[in-house]
């Protein structure tokens, strides 16, 4: 292996590294002098103290198979990120436990560097230096192309590790198919967090030798993978770290899927009782078949198929973090990157994070084709488990700014001075920028407040409603409908919870675009109108149980069905759900809300009077609205552009000019009366307590195909 022998300098800068009166181990900020490829830099480090959660905990095995789970606190943890000073879009993800051992990307580089045999943890060259740390002892820095990997087995004698060496995913149903347009409407751009359980065999704990030696590697490859994420605005946090030093719990194959299903029916059945978190890692150190290193499904994140499994290919951790890293990223409804796609300044798809192989170069970063699918996924898929963003007393160390966090005291947080991009927000302060009024929102442009006539969610369907800017906040209103019972898809259906659901629709959702409807004999001769028990219907609710369908594909997304011929040739295929399925239990039902007759919908599976139902209201509230809006889902006016709630009966110049003025009162008010002293501690308070609370995130169903959408990486 090609290497260049450096002797890293840490930089004493007062300013930069805490004294010994603090009695720090690892300083929350360092830099370094180092050469790379001849060349001296300074690195900047930061330490990343949100890599685990507070209530990370790792389990281990006795002999006899008894659960050990203990809760190291890594407050003091050695795990950084960072990035070359003065050199842009660099990055960093380094240890400094023994040494200082990570990854370095530099332009469209990626260079490792760690310590030489020897020179670890006290065993320095300088021992006369009695102020030497570990971390300035003889170094290897190399590119990361001259690491050794896992060979192919193909018989062509191909070396090429690939990431995906199997099925593909379909293409045949789209994000936006699989759910109502009432659901795919919230596009706030919220900080996301995985919180992560990685789960390693009983093979790779033999190879590696210790548990302490596992944690470490691991906390090292998830400090990777994080670093990858960032920049995508999604952070992965360690909450969990099962070792089977005992022996395998399930049976580990060489044969990638085999592993996967064993593992995720693993994880429903032992670990998710036990540890919260949203997505599970499996780390093997078996050699899995042919040239292949991982695999994962599709678009599960937030699933109880919300994992994969990653072979560890190669003695630096920078192999299996990539797998990991690239696996994720199925999890979150990532493809393969195709020739249109490209990395940095490259424009290739070399070293792009999904590529569908890792060729000669390891990952650094994602593709401009990557950073278009994750955010379709987190708009129209929008996983709940990933805005359930750790609070403060979750995150070592407590409120930090340059986290992308937005915590107490903090008017806005768009990262680390080198990460953030957001001209409203200052880095360092984590206050708006000087003439700012928002940092961040759908009614923010131009770190101003959009006026209150600006469209900040269009309409999204018949059942649903324009939501306007109010003028005095960055957020847009909360997502409203219409009340339900209301006409919808020109007279063929009724407005339910913002959808216009029909049997057609679902036909297409469960079977594709191509699917229809089945013949009513299905319904008629076949039907049933109860979930569990499988009671057939009457005739006047057959239309509202079981729902067949007829062409589109082989299989719908949960990859099961049976099917039925009738004795003129048709088909009546049912989606079928299996116990250990994540799926909503009525998925193959006729959907709630479907119109069965003139007034008349299906709920409960059965063909009921509109009027009947509790859920549809029998009053109009839109005489109220003074003839300049209608009634939404809440039983309020939902005003026409132009005219002020709570009664549309204001226009909405004079509402605001009204609002302006009381709050300029108020302000003046305020100022009369207060001290500075209570003027800075009333600020302070608002600060801490006035924040917006994040608006309520619906759980949606996701659909997936775990037989079918499955990629290999």
């Amino acid at each position: 292996m090609k290497y260049q022998p450096v002797i890293p300098q840490r930089l004493r800068d007062s300013s930069l590294i805490n004294d010994a009166a603090t009695h720090q181990t690892y300083p929350d900020v360092l830099q370094y002098s180092l050469a790379i490829a001849g060349q001296n830099y300074t690195l900047y480090l930061e330490k990343n103290k949100d890599l685990v959660g507070k209530s990370f905990s790792v389990t281990h095995y006795s002999d006899q198979g008894t659960q050990i789970t203990s809760t190291p606190d890594l407050g003091v943890h050695c795990y950084y990120h960072g990035h070359i000073v003065g050199v842009e879009d660099s990055s960093a993800s380094i240890g400094l436990c023994s040494g200082i051992k990570g990854f370095v990307s530099l332009r469209d580089q990626m260079y490792l560097i760690e310590p030489l045999a020897g020179t670890e943890a006290g065993q320095q060259d300088n021992r006369q230096n009695t102020e030497a740390h570990s971390d300035e002892g003889l170094h290897a820095v190399y590119n990361y192309k001259h690491l050794r990997r896992k060979r192919s087995s193909c018989s062509h004698g191909n070396t090429t590790t690939f990431y995906d060496h199997g099925a593909h995913p379909s293409g045949l149903f789209q994000l936006s198919s699989l759910k109502s347009s009432a659901q795919i409407k919230d596009r706030t751009r919220k900080p996301r967090t995985v919180e992560l359980v990685v789960v390693v065999d009983n093979t790779e704990y033999k190879k590696i030798g210790s548990k302490k030696t596992i944690e470490a590697r691991v906390l090292e490859v998830v400090n990777h993978v994080d670093r990858l994420y960032r920049p995508m605005g999604v952070r992965v946090m360690l909450v969990g770290l099962d070792i089977w030093s005992d022996r395998d719990h399930i049976e580990v194959s060489s044969v990638p899927e085999v592993t996967l299903g064993r593992f995720l029916k693993w994880r429903q059945e032992n670990l998710l009782p036990r540890t919260k978190h949203d997505n599970a890692q499996f780390i093997t150190g078996m050699d899995f078949d042919g040239s292949t290193v991982g695999l994962a499904n599709v678009n599960a994140m937030c699933t109880a198929n919300s994992g994969a499994v990653n072979e560890d290919h190669n003695t630096n951790p920078i192999g299996v973090a990539s797998t990991m890293a690239h696996e994720m990223g199925h999890n979150l409804g990532l493809s393969h990157d195709t020739e249109s796609c490209f990395c940095g300044t490259s424009k290739s798809k070399a070293g792009c994070i999904m590529s569908e192989s890792v060729g000669f170069e390891y990952p650094k970063q994602f593709s401009s084709c990557s950073r278009q699918q994750l955010s379709r996924f987190l708009e129209e898929i929008n996983p709940a488990c990933l805005l359930d963003t750790p609070s403060t007393n979750r995150i070592y160390g407590g409120p930090v700014c340059g986290n992308a966090f937005l915590e107490p005291g903090e008017e806005c947080d768009c990262g680390t001075v080198e990460e953030c991009k957001n001209p409203c927000c200052n880095a360092t302060t984590c206050k708006l920028a000087e003439g700012a009024k928002c940092a961040e929102g759908e009614c923010c442009e131009s770190c101003q407040l959009k006026a209150s006539d600006s469209v900040c969610r269009p309409r999204a369907g018949d059942c649903d409603l324009i939501e306007y800017c109010t003028g005095f906040s960055a957020s847009c209103p909360t997502d409203a409908y219409t009340q339900n019972g209301l006409p919808c898809n020109s007279g063929k259906g009724y407005c339910f919870n913002g959808q216009c659901p029909s049997r057609e629709q679902h036909c297409k959702r469960l079977w594709g675009p191509y699917a229809h409807v089945a013949a009513d004999a299905c319904f008629s001769r076949h039907g049933n109108c109860r979930k569990t028990l499988g009671q057939r219907c009457s005739s006047r609710d057959q239309s509202c149980g079981t729902l067949f369908c007829s062409g589109g594909s082989d299989y719908p997304v949960t990859s099961w069905k049976t099917y039925k011929t009738l004795s003129n040739g048709d088909t009546c295929n049912e989606a079928i759900i299996k116990p250990e399925d994540n799926y909503p239990a009525d998925l193959p039902m006729v959907p709630t809300g479907t119109k069965c007759g003139s007034n008349m919908v299906c709920y409960n599976q059965r063909c009921q009077d509109i009027k009947s139902i509790k859920a549809y209201g029998t009053n109009d509230c839109s005489a109220k609205c003074n003839n300049h809006g209608v009634c939404n889902h809440e039983n309020k006016c939902h005003c026409d552009h132009g005219w002020a709630p709570p009664f549309c009966d204001v226009p909405h110049s004079e509402h605001n000019d009204d609002h302006e003025a009381k709050a300029s009162n108020a302000s003046s008010e305020a100022e009369a009366l207060a001290s500075p002293v209570s003027t800075a501690t009333h600020s302070a308070a608002c600060r801490e307590n006035c924040l917006e609370a994040p608006q309520p995130t619906q759980m949606m169903a996701r659909l997936i195909q775990p037989g079918v959408n499955t990629e290999i990486l």
